[in-house]
């Protein structure tokens, strides 16, 4: 009896293992699945005006310098608009001299020559010569200023005398 009880349990332990085995295989895994959204907003583009030229008058004494203060009304300005809150790099491109035919001006400009403004703010200085980034205001607006310095000889001709400054904006991604 005993041996039969054995064998009887033998083989209901066979039959549960191959019960469980035949389960295991059966199954499938359930997959599992969760969605991202790829997105990205497009800053609004830059809106640049010169509002004013850097003049230096129409009285350059020979031999005399004339010095114009980035915060004069005769100072260079030029206004942006961007995307508010959002950093810009602003370079300037300066020309080594004015000309007047075929006589030239020597203009130069100092490490603080240069500055931006958002509205309501005070004027931060940076030198014209070097890129320099600066950020939007809440409402996108920013005055760029620049003064300089013409350094006439003791000899220079007589006439009117220009050169282009050029200012660069981009936005730099911060």
């Amino acid at each position: 009896m005993k041996k039969l009880f054995l064998i009887v349990l033998i083989l209901i332990g066979f039959i549960l293992i191959e019960n469980v085995n035949a389960q295991h295989s059966n199954l499938t895994p359930k997959p599992l699945t969760v969605t991202i959204f790829a997105k990205g907003t497009v800053l609004s583009p830059l809106t640049i005006s010169s509002s004013r030229d850097l003049d230096f008058g129409n009285d350059i004494l020979p031999g005399v310098n004339r010095v114009i203060d980035k915060n004069s009304n005769s100072a260079g300005k030029f206004s942006i608009l961007g995307q508010a809150d959002k950093e810009v790099t602003v370079s300037i491109l300066t020309p080594p001299e004015l000309v007047s035919g075929a006589s030239t001006l020597k203009i130069s400009f100092s490490p603080t020559d240069a500055g931006y403004k958002l509205p309501g703010g005070s004027v931060v200085d940076f030198d014209p010569l070097n890129p320099v980034n600066a950020s939007f205001g809440t409402d996108g607006a920013m005055d760029i200023l620049l003064g300089g310095t013409v350094s006439p000889y003791y000899d220079q001709a007589p006439g009117e005398y220009s050169g282009a400054i050029t200012v660069v904006f981009y936005y730099t991604g911060n």
